[in-house]
């Protein structure tokens, strides 16, 4: 909950983003008075044993599904919509690649490690699909590590 928050917060912070949902928080409906729009979820978390048997070191990956603009908007004229939906992948890494941004993500979330690893540019399936509707944006990739242990 509080990984999917944090990033959330950050992300709404970013130049035209209108809603970073948080953690259970995703709608049922994207209509274009909230997009741009980021939608979270986690696929996949990793725990390694490293100690004895109540000390692991989890990573959990979180992915960002930004829902920028649908396919078929401006009658489906790729040069219109990509040049709304490409400056996007820049965008994250300026936010993410900050300093004073990371440390808040790790303080925040009492982790060792908390980065952005990916950012693919995408249309439609499979992620960048919403009620049936194909949409134009990005798919970002972040891990998260901390350690735990009683």
């Amino acid at each position: 909950m509080t990984i999917i928050n944090q990033i959330a917060a950050q992300e709404r912070a970013i130049s035209g983003i209108r809603n970073s949902y948080g953690f259970a928080q995703n709608p049922d409906l994207l209509n274009s008075a909230v997009l741009p729009a980021v939608l979270h979820y986690i696929p996949v978390f990793d725990s390694a044993h490293t100690g004895h048997y109540n000390t692991w070191t989890n990573t959990i990956t979180v992915k960002s599904l930004l829902f920028v603009t649908p396919r078929e908007a401006q009658g489906g004229k790729l040069k219109f919509i990509e040049n709304e939906v490409i400056p996007y992948g820049q965008k994250w890494r300026q936010t993410f690649q900050t300093s004073s941004v990371l440390t808040t993500l790790m303080t925040n979330t009492n982790s060792v490690r908390f980065f952005l690893v990916k950012g693919e540019y995408g249309v439609g399936p499979p992620e960048l699909v919403f009620g049936g509707t194909d949409f134009m944006g990005w798919i970002f990739t972040w891990d998260f590590m901390n350690k735990s242990g009683n």
